[in-house]
């Protein structure tokens, strides 16, 4: 009878933790000096995937990002400005947009302590971008000068992305072409070293990136607008399981 109540007992725990919610940092996207800012839609997006939002104040402080981070079960970096092309060893192109130096340095201190601890991060749009220079990657700082394609890229309109075979994001998504967003006019240039491209739009540039050893990955369209605007369900699991992992790998 006690071995019975003890089996019973281990599997409600095992769905318990099944079922509980993860926390998701969301970083503050500094766009005031005086105020914790995030777009409500990757908000509504990690709610919507059934995880807890949890939005972070910008902070120098280590041992307070440190505690900051330390409830979290993963990181979520947002769009925003063009990265500061010192940052992977660049001149500024005249065409480079606007820069938001504090914004860097915050979000490469949230990447210096999340792979301190092995914690799942997920990139979206210029967050993606960051995440290819802080591991060593280089950026195209403009597209349409740089690097011209058939796609504009800044644009209202949508445009279909190829997505590797077997990468955690077509395993996400369950499918290998689908129609995304874009907005953004910077993309992927040198990839980082132990990273992989997983997803191309029609003219070549880069639309997701995967580590190939850590929890990391980005995307460079938007997939919280194409969840909780469009209504576009199958982009649930990417803030459900961000980057692709089970949600029991960050409690193992």
């Amino acid at each position: 009878m006690k071995k019975h109540l003890f089996v019973i007992l281990v599997a409600t725990v095992c769905l318990w933790a099944r079922a509980a919610p993860l926390v998701v940092g969301i970083a503050d996207m500094c766009s005031t000096t005086n105020a914790v800012n995030v777009q409500s839609t990757y908000v509504a997006a990690v709610a919507a995937a059934g995880n807890t939002p949890l939005v972070l104040p910008a902070e120098t402080d280590r041992e307070l990002v440190a505690r900051m981070l330390a409830p979290l079960d993963a990181l979520l970096l947002c769009g925003g400005e063009d990265v500061e092309p010192r940052r992977y060893g660049a001149k500024p192109s005249p065409r480079l947009g606007k820069v938001n130096l504090r914004r860097d340095a915050w979000e490469f201190l949230l990447l210096d302590e999340a792979v301190k601890r092995r914690l799942p991060v997920f990139g979206i749009c210029r967050g993606c971008q960051v995440i290819n220079v802080y591991f060593g990657g280089t950026l195209w700082q403009d597209l349409p000068s740089e690097r011209p394609g058939e796609i504009a890229h800044r644009s209202k309109e949508l445009h279909p992305v190829r997505i590797v075979q077997g990468s955690r994001l077509a395993k996400s998504l369950r499918a290998e072409k689908l129609m995304v967003n874009t907005s953004h006019h910077q993309a992927v240039k040198d990839l980082a070293p132990g990273f992989r491209a997983v997803a191309f739009a029609p003219d070549g540039v880069v639309e997701a990136i995967e580590s190939d050893t850590l929890s990391v990955a980005g995307v460079q369209f938007h997939p919280e607008r194409l969840l909780v605007q469009d209504g576009r369900a199958e982009f649930r699991e990417l803030f459900a399981k961000p980057v692709g992992r089970s949600p029991l790998d960050r409690r193992k």
